[in-house]
């Protein structure tokens, strides 16, 4: 009963979570309507600063309960002399749940650094510690130091090129590929993307299914390495942009065939 309680509990942090940096990115990287609607708005408001309050104070909600999970269990563990808290934390990280795992905090620390520069920005770095990102391309990491003096590492590179991750996307089971390298290892085409993926379709790395369908698309990430490494995105903008081309091409030429019976 203990059990199935904290785990509802953390699958509720979790979608709480991921939900509000959702909205937030949302107002960041609008797009469609959305970003006339916003220009429009900034002209009267600036909302940065009240994106920059919101995103600290996700930052402070999943830190805080992320450390208070982690205390529960230890505190269980020791008091019934068991292994039972350690198990628990392993099937979070099989459920997706362990907190500070997510691909939404990866986001809030490309954000933080997008805004690096502004008076926003600023106060963003200040409060969150140390944000950085190093997009060497022998070993790109980003390197978050949270409150409460946790540091977390994420590699920013693509298993599957070996090259820094470009239109990224986190999987399921929270790895990272470029998309068109996703694209390739779910056997879907580009422009059909990842939800275009079979169930079966298995991560590259960890070979868990059914991984792809609800990949979270890393705008953030992107913009972020769009400005830190511009002649480098610029290049595989155009490398992707003429591969999916190519693909549509050869997709509905062989549509084509099929319809006409040739």
């Amino acid at each position: 009963m203990f059990f199935t309680e904290l785990m509802r509990e953390a699958t509720d942090i979790a979608g709480c979570f991921s939900s509000r940096v959702r909205h937030l990115l949302h107002l960041h990287v609008p797009r469609g309507m959305q970003r006339y609607v916003l220009r429009l708005r900034q002209c009267f408001k600036n909302d940065q600063q009240a994106l920059v309050e919101e995103g600290l104070m996700l930052i402070e909600y999943i830190t805080m309960n992320a450390i208070a999970i982690r205390k529960i269990l230890k505190k269980y563990d020791k008091v019934h002399s068991s292994a039972n808290g350690k198990n628990f934390k392993s099937k979070l990280r099989a459920e997706h749940l362990e907190l500070l795992q997510s691909p939404w905090l990866i986001e809030l620390g490309a954000l933080s650094l997008n805004f690096k520069g502004s008076d926003d920005g600023e106060a963003f770095i200040q409060f969150s510690g140390s944000f950085s990102c190093n997009l060497d391309e022998m070993e790109p990491v980003m390197t978050l130091m949270l409150p409460h003096s946790i540091k977390l590492e994420y590699n920013l590179k693509c298993a599957i090129c070996l090259e820094i991750v470009f239109n990224s996307y986190a999987l399921s089971c929270g790895h990272l590929f470029c998309k068109s390298c996703a694209c390739s290892a779910a056997s879907v085409m580009i422009f059909q993307g990842l939800k275009a993926s079979s169930p079966d379709s298995k991560c590259p790395i960890c070979r868990e299914a059914g991984v792809y369908a609800n990949a979270v698309h890393m705008l953030e990430l992107d913009l972020l390495i769009k400005k830190r490494h511009k002649d480098y995105w610029k290049e595989r903008a155009i490398a992707e942009r003429a591969e999916m081309v190519k693909q549509s091409k050869e997709y509905w030429e062989s549509q084509t065939k099929y319809v006409v019976g040739y």
